[in-house]
């Protein structure tokens, strides 16, 4: 039986942590009010936090997108253009409890390997996609060996 077991990478939860947090401080900066979410490659939650006063129903959204981006190794927001002309895909998907088109989703790649997921809500869509970009470029600069 060759190949028969695969062995994976996934973000550690300190990581997960630490992602979060930084989403976080540039939510701060914008300022904007957030719910950001870190998943394993294959759903699993590593880490969760909702800023004070961000909408109730950030952390749910910014784990669809999480959710999204893990499934299928893209950003979330790249089903809006993929969709835009089937109209039944969509409906099918939007019926998933897991899936949405919003900004903010992201997978974690490194080296041409997805570790992750992060899922940002609860700003305009724009931001939420620049808080995940700029957890995901922390991640990947605390990951670079120092010079």
């Amino acid at each position: 039986m060759l190949n028969a077991i695969r062995q994976t990478k996934e973000l550690s939860h300190e990581s997960a942590v630490q992602m979060c947090l930084a989403a976080i401080a540039h939510a701060n900066a914008l300022p904007a009010t957030i719910g950001v979410v870190i998943l394993t490659p294959s759903g699993v939650e590593l880490a969760a936090v909702r800023m004070n006063k961000a909408p109730l129903h950030a952390l749910g959204i910014a784990r669809k997108k999480a959710y999204t981006s893990a499934s299928f190794n893209v950003s979330s927001l790249s089903w809006q253009e993929k969709l835009k002309h089937k109209p039944n895909t969509m409906s099918a998907l939007l019926r998933e409890d897991n899936f949405t088109y919003l900004g903010g989703g992201l997978p974690v790649i490194v080296d041409k390997e997805i570790l992750g997921a992060i899922g940002v809500s609860g700003a305009t869509e724009q931001q939420d996609i620049e808080c995940a970009e700029y957890a995901i470029k922390k991640l990947l600069s605390s990951l670079s060996p120092s010079t």
